[in-house]
């Protein structure tokens, strides 16, 4: 077992490419000559960073908003592994060593010499706290679960037994974030809605307005190495049009989450300070079988068959990206993710609206109901009203309208509307999810433990045998084997296709701009997961 888990823990090393230099000594190669509005000095300049949407909370257990997590993720929060999406993959981080026992179930993992912003040493009972707390949350029950018992062995040694062997165990080293539980204890209840110094990354949250935005302060003691960049300001911008003015004015430094609709505006300003990334995240339009809208239409096998094949993935990359974006059958990228299914390998529902109607009047609807139009209730989305969901939402609109379908669109902040899509409290749904890069992080969504499902599947639409599902997914976590991996989550998405309830369309373009007196570090190469240690001033 040791050599099969020991090779499996290489090719991976080789299939995604991780750096030793995640969360390494900060990037000080500017020579400070860029004036950047300063007079040539930018040594207490902010970084001014756009944000799309208000910070639900400092705790990062609490957010579950991509951006959220990117910010909060690696710069103000650490885990044993981090994430180096410019290098590949996963990598340690505040894990210095780990050991792996024959039988793949003791992970015996040596710490880094490493301070909390509060300056407190960080301690295996640290650790321990970290993965207790976690694991009594909902939300990591599907990274957390495979865990038996987490124990201190010394101050810098912590050893985890899990209940098997657990292929994916990265990114659940990923995942949790290492946190202070004296700060925490102390805290109590508040912990979470203000600025604390309860985190091991090179930024600490100084000011935080749960209705606005938010600061970053350079954690000097960084056992990394010191920031370059001093102070970093998160603004408020949630409409596109104002965010692609802010940036033209030069009151934006860096977006990671350019609109990709003003595009062209944004390169014009930009010159050659900007890149255009594939990003590892997938938009998916959900069918709500369990939806009682209209008699319960959408439990209708054919009806839900019928308005995947109505959806036109080239119009909605066209419209919400500027063709920016990449047309997807696949719900985790298999280019990115060595495990995942290649669509050429399920099914797939291409766009047929022809196809569409035909199976809408097998389903019993005439020709008078679908001219009148047959409504499936309401299409929930979240983000700006002039994001690329909602823009999605509009098309796809549209595309049903085509066909006798109709619906209403409903926008709103994230906040509002994510919460109902985890509720199951929907019609029809378009969510954003990052694949991460293993297969079995498609667990969050056919698995409901997590907080991410956003179909419940466990009531067999379709007639799909749920037991297998479940089957099929320890099936490919205890595997270690990568071909053997694959044949199996191809298996397992098969059956989840076949259901019509996950319509993958389209993979997200990542597009970047930055001030011309920035050096972006790895912001410009990570559509996700940027480190803004690796920044500086010119």
């Amino acid at each position: 077992m040791k050599k099969r888990i020991t090779a499996f823990l290489l090719t991976a090393v080789m299939l995604l490419g991780a750096l030793a230099g995640c969360g390494g000594p900060a990037n000080n190669s500017g020579d400070g000559s860029g004036d950047g509005g300063n007079g040539g000095d930018n040594t207490s300049r902010s970084l001014k960073i756009r944000k799309v949407n208000s910070l639900a909370s400092t705790d990062y257990d609490v957010v579950t908003y991509t951006e959220d997590m990117s910010i909060l993720s690696d710069n103000v929060f650490q885990g044993l592994y981090g994430m180096d999406e410019a290098g590949g993959g996963y990598c340690k981080l505040l894990a210095k060593d780990v050991a792996i026992s024959e039988d793949g179930i003791t992970y015996t993992i040596t710490l880094v010499d490493a301070t909390f912003q509060n300056g407190d040493a960080v301690k295996a009972s640290d650790v321990k706290f970290s993965y207790d707390r976690a694991m009594a949350t909902e939300r990591f029950n599907y990274v957390t679960d495979m865990i038996d018992s987490v124990e201190v062995q010394d101050d810098k040694t912590v050893v985890f037994t899990l209940k098997y062997p657990y292929s994916a165990i990265d990114h659940t080293f990923f995942s949790i974030k290492i946190t202070s539980e004296r700060e925490i204890t102390e805290a109590g209840a508040s912990y979470g809605t203000t600025a604390h110094t309860a985190a091991t990354g090179p930024y600490a949250i100084s000011k935080y307005d749960p209705a606005g935005g938010l600061t970053l302060t350079a954690y000097d003691g960084y056992w990394g190495g010191a920031p370059a960049i001093k102070t970093v300001e998160y603004v408020l911008i949630t409409e596109d049009s104002a965010a692609v003015i802010a940036y033209e004015n030069g009151e934006i430094d860096f977006m990671n989450n350019a609109p990709t609709s003003d595009w062209e505006a944004l390169v014009s300003a930009s010159g050659d300070n900007n890149a255009v990334l594939k990003g590892n995240s997938i938009r998916t339009l959900y069918i709500n079988y369990q939806s009682t809208t209209n008699n319960s239409i959408l439990a209708n096998d054919l009806v839900r068959q019928a308005i995947c094949y109505a959806v036109d993935k080239n119009a909605i990359n066209t419209v919400a990206t500027s063709g920016l974006g990449t047309t997807s059958d696949e719900y985790i990228l298999s280019d990115y993710v060595a495990t995942a299914p290649e669509a050429k390998d399920f099914e797939t529902y291409s766009y047929n609206p022809e196809k569409a109607k035909e199976l809408l009047l097998q389903a019993g609807y005439t020709e008078a109901d679908l001219a009148a139009g047959v409504s499936v209730g309401t299409l929930t989305t979240y983000g700006p009203a002039t994001g690329e969901k909602a823009k999605a939402a509009q098309v796809v609109q549209a595309n049903l309208k085509a066909v006798g379908l109709l619906c209403e669109i409903d926008v709103a902040d994230s906040n509002i509307n994510v919460p109902k899509l985890k509720a199951h409290d929907f019609d029809l749904g378009i969510y954003g999810d990052s694949g991460n890069y293993d297969f079995n992080n498609i667990r969050q969504q056919v698995l409901v433990d997590g907080g991410y499902c956003i179909v419940d599947l466990t009531g067999n639409p379709g007639e799909l045998d749920y037991s297998k599902v479940e089957s099929l997914l320890a099936d490919g976590i205890a595997e270690t084997d990568i071909a053997a991996r694959k044949a199996i989550y191809t298996e397992l998405w098969s059956m989840v296709a076949d259901t019509a309830t996950m319509h993958p369309y389209m993979n997200m373009p990542v597009a970047v701009v930055w001030s011309s007196a920035l050096n972006p570090g790895d912001g410009a190469q990570s559509p996700t997961y940027y480190h803004l240690n690796t920044f500086s001033w010119k």
